[in-house]
């Protein structure tokens, strides 16, 4: 008994050593995780007051007025209430406030009696320059702004105040690798840490990491003296200062857990005095287990028949019972095990706490330890178990606890199912909820969940400049109390349509921020049967984008419709006296002229034709561009109509004496369905280009082929070679381009417009072609282009209006009111056109009225009754088109043929005039043979109806 007593002596002794040790270690670790949760609360207080004193102040230089000391009334004291009570909000952290208006300067502060006093400076006195930590603030609409000084030491000391460390603990403020202490008694001072933890930290704050570490401690100021540490620390940004800073809290752990020594003395005694009283007691203890042992095995027995009735119940579960004594030796388990597990009976009950990991299997002792002292029944948990295949299982187990009648623990019961399946799928639950959130959160939207009633429950933001208010503030309240109008009414109607819809509804609105005014678009949906979701989006730069692109298109088509009016213009202005030279140019050559005269009329006509040439192709392109021009496909004879398009070269021909042929494939059809004039126009100007780049003696030939497509269509293809100068390679893409030549001076030796190739270029592509160019200097240039048409083999082919004219009157217009008598009224305004229209009437035979505008126009016809009414459309007073429909309102006037007479040669002004009820529409410059068409077919008109 003695040996066992000294035993029992030195097993106190080794127990109270590895208590002390492990005391302290308590000790320490529990400080060091308060010491954690304590440097964090304070870094994101310092941190969230700073912010919250940076927005009263954003907000209150965006509500400065510039004439809050320039008007009398309450704006000043409004003004001063508003200063105060920022003051009175961030006492702790400024210093003084200096406000700049237009013409003045107030200053704020307080004094050491913690007086609030207020300067006003007016703007050409000194005013006191802030020193220290300067915040800048300048709203440059209204011309104001604002200079806060900063007292951090003064802001520290009293935010760190708030929390106590003890007697061995120390309350720091790291910034740009700098230690101060802050504390109530000193104002601060510079501590020292040895330099691998001072590195260490250092480096990691800059990373924006918190943390903690031990190292050595020096004394205030930076003596030899030293002490052990444990160094919390927690970065923190005080936006918009720069540079880096953190809290830091330091703990004396040198002396942890000496402070108990002593009283470990006297408890060691009183362990030892005890000894006697606990072999005593030892005796009846162990009576008393053999006691509770055969109770246990009693009991024992009752499971067992419970466990076997049980069995195949758990079989289906895949589960397994176990049992356990007072001391967690596993003495029995059921049959199930290795089907659940894999190892049978004597593995499990000899090896299962191996089978479980050291984290799980210091939890669950742990949970064990605390129902047995609070004599709990049941006990319920789950935890990892290893397979003998090697594979981890999730299971979970329940335990029945029993007791004996003083409540005594005697063992326990417990059941054992494998839960995997339910484990991977809450797993994979956890993951998807965490993908989904790291969705939300990388997301530019700004993103709310909301209840039915309207209450914010959570966010997903990235960029907080984007929002009317912090998302903290409004997390928890409902959105009716913080949203204004008219957003808030707009929000209520759209959660109702939801709700009893459940369709999603959009949302545009504008708002006011400290970053500028910006634009939004927000869906919200329904997430659940509970919650509601609005994403917002930030589509300022969108719709900037879709005003200007709006604005650029009403310019453009307002430029388009001012080029519009100017060639309408343009063309009037030109043709009306073109139409008078051109038509007296006729007429006079109807007269007897001697050669000289004749020479003198045929260049005056050619420069007349080539002027108007030049104002058609102008016109031409001005069509085309503007998607205007039509085709207007005809059957013709191809090859007569192109021999007689080559026809009209000869001239040109012979003076430069080239050598000009051209070849029609075999198989190219007699007759074709296609625009007839715009071919003509094409193979015009491509020919007319070739003979006038092509030296004298030189060489053009062209080929005409076809290419067979589908159901009579066709396409024809033609080369035009010339032996001209040659065109650069750089120069060839602008060949089409319009108003472009190759020599673009104005002593270029080929004058033109440079209109021909890109009016033939366009032509071409709408009938279905396309141009191609291949040139090289000084050997020629080749010209390749193709339409498309159809074939026609059989056609008859009705002799035109004019051949028909021309033959009735045998080419001759003298007289021709002998054969053709009508009644005819001009309505003209320019004297020139009216000149020309009598020489013109008074060759064919006819004597005509004249009305110089509209409204005398209509007047006369409201007198006479004539057969024709040549209609002039631009008229003072009263124009052409209001002329028309005046008169065609007269009933006994419906007979009356009325031709307008215009310079204008755009579609949309001839179909104007049609639809002011006009009967046809000549384009001046007008010729003699017009006029006699026109009239041949009103006479003819009016014989047929009569």
């Amino acid at each position: 008994m003695v040996t066992f007593a000294i035993s029992l002596v030195l097993l106190i002794l080794v127990l109270g050593f590895s208590f002390f040790t492990a005391l302290r270690e308590s000790q320490i670790n529990s400080r060091q995780l308060a010491l954690n949760k304590q440097v964090e609360i304070a870094g994101k207080d310092l941190q969230k007051h700073f912010e919250a004193m940076y927005e009263d102040m954003v907000f209150f230089v965006n509500n400065l007025e510039p004439w809050t000391y320039e008007r009398t009334g309450n704006e000043q004291l409004a003004f001063e209430k508003r200063a105060r009570r920022i003051f009175n909000n961030h006492r702790e952290l400024l210093d003084t406030v200096v406000v700049t208006f237009p013409n003045d300067y107030v200053s704020f502060h307080f004094d050491r009696q913690n007086n609030f006093i207020k300067t006003v400076y007016e703007k050409n006195e000194d005013i006191p320059i802030p020193t220290g930590k300067i915040i800048d603030l300048h709203n440059a609409t209204k011309g104001v702004g604002i200079q806060v000084r900063l007292n951090l030491a003064r802001y520290f000391r009293e935010e760190l105040s708030n929390y106590y460390l003890g007697s061995l603990g120390q309350k720091l403020i790291w910034q740009d690798e700098v230690f101060s202490v802050f504390s109530d008694e000193n104002e601060f001072d510079i501590v020292k840490l040895d330099d691998k933890t001072a590195n260490t930290i250092n480096r990691e704050i800059k990373d924006g990491l918190k943390g903690y570490a031990k190292g050595n401690v020096f004394a205030l100021g930076m003596g030899s003296e030293s002490y052990r540490a444990t160094i919390h620390y927690y970065p923190i940004s005080l936006v918009p200062l720069t540079g880096t800073f953190a809290v830091v809290f330091t703990q004396d752990i040198s002396n942890i857990g000496f402070d108990v020594y002593n009283t470990y003395f006297y408890l060691l005694l009183g362990l030892t005095i005890l000894l006697a009283a606990v072999i005593i007691v030892l005796y009846q203890f162990i009576n008393r287990i053999q006691v509770a042992n055969s109770r246990l095995e009693q009991y024992s027995e009752e499971i067992q028949e419970l466990f076997r009735r049980q069995s195949l119940l758990l079989q289906e579960s895949k589960g397994f019972i176990y049992f356990q004594d007072e001391t967690g030796k596993m003495t029995s388990v059921g049959d199930e095990v290795i089907s659940v597990l894999g190892y049978d009976k004597k593995e499990f009950l000899s090896g299962f706490k191996e089978f479980v990991s050291r984290e799980d299997k210091e939890r669950i002792d742990g949970l064990i330890r605390q129902a047995k002292l609070t004599k709990e029944d049941v006990l319920e948990t789950e935890f990892s178990f290893l397979k003998k295949s090697g594979d981890w299982i999730r299971v979970k187990i329940f335990e029945k606890f029993i007791y004996d009648d003083l409540g005594h623990f005697q063992g326990n019961v417990g059941i054992c199912t494998d839960i995997q399946k339910k484990y991977e799928a809450e797993q994979e639950l956890i993951k998807s909820e965490n993908r989904l959130r790291a969705v939300l959160d990388s997301l530019p939207d700004l993103i709310f969940t909301y209840n039915y009633e309207g209450v914010f429950l959570d966010y997903y933001v990235q960029d907080r400049s984007l929002l009317i208010f912090p998302p903290e503030y409004s997390q928890g309240k409902n959105f009716r109390e913080v949203i204004p109008e008219p957003m808030k009414s707009q929000l209520v109607d759209i959660f109702d349509k939801i709700i009893n819809t459940g369709r999603s509804q959009t949302l545009e609105f504008e708002v006011n921020l400290p970053i500028g005014r910006r634009i939004f678009e927000a869906r919200l949906f329904k997430l659940d049967d509970d919650r509601i979701i609005s994403l917002a989006r930030d589509v300022t730069a969108q719709k900037l984008w879709e005003k200007g692109l709006r604005e650029a298109k009403e310019a453009a088509e307002q430029a388009n419709r001012a080029k519009s009016e100017f060639l309408a213009n343009m063309s009037h202005e030109i043709r009306t006296p073109m139409n008078g030279l051109l038509g007296i140019i006729g007429l006079l050559e109807n007269t007897p002229l001697d050669g000289k005269q004749k020479e003198y009329i045929k260049v005056i006509r050619d420069s007349g034709k080539s002027l108007n040439s030049i104002i058609n192709d102008i016109l031409d392109y001005s069509k085309i561009e503007s998607g205007m021009m039509e085709l207007n496909p005809s059957v013709f004879h191809l090859k007569e109509e192109l021999e007689s398009t080559f026809k009209l070269f000869r001239g040109s021909i012979g003076e430069k004496q080239l050598d000009f042929s051209y070849q029609f494939a075999k198989d190219i059809p007699e007759y074709v369905f296609l625009d007839k004039e715009k071919l003509t126009q094409v193979i015009y100007n491509i020919v007319g280009n070739a003979i006038k780049f092509t030296p004298i003696d030189g060489t053009i030939k062209i080929d005409i082929g076809v290419e067979e497509l589908m159901n009579d269509n066709i396409m024809l293809e033609f080369s035009v070679f010339d032996s001209g100068l040659g065109i650069p390679k750089d120069k060839i893409d602008l060949l089409t381009q319009p108003f472009v030549q190759v020599d673009g001076s104005n002593t270029r030796e080929y004058p033109g417009t440079g209109l021909g190739l890109a009016i033939s270029k366009k032509l071409i592509e709408l009938m279905g072609g396309e141009l191609e160019i291949e040139s090289e200097i000084g050997k020629g240039s080749k010209f390749s282009f193709s339409v498309f048409g159809s074939s026609k083999n059989r056609v008859e082919l009705k002799e035109s209006n004019e051949l028909q004219l021309s033959k009735s009157l045998g080419f001759s217009y003298l007289n021709m009111a002998d054969s053709i008598p009508l009644k005819i009224l001009l309505v003209e305004d320019n004297e020139i056109n009216i000149t020309f229209m009598l020489m013109t009437m008074e060759q064919l035979g006819y004597t005509i009225q004249v009305a110089k505008n509209g409204l005398e126009g209509v007047e006369k016809a409201k007198k006479d009754s004539f057969d024709l009414i040549l209609m002039d459309i631009q008229m003072p007073k009263m124009n052409g088109l209001e002329a028309t429909k005046e008169i065609k309102k007269m009933g006994h006037l419906y007979g009356a043929k009325i031709i307008g007479l215009s310079a204008n040669a755009f579609k949309e002004d001839i179909n104007a005039a049609l639809d002011a009820g006009m009967d046809g529409y000549l384009t001046k410059p007008i010729s003699v043979e017009d006029i006699a068409k026109v009239i041949k077919d009103t006479f003819d008109k009016n014989k047929k109806e009569a």
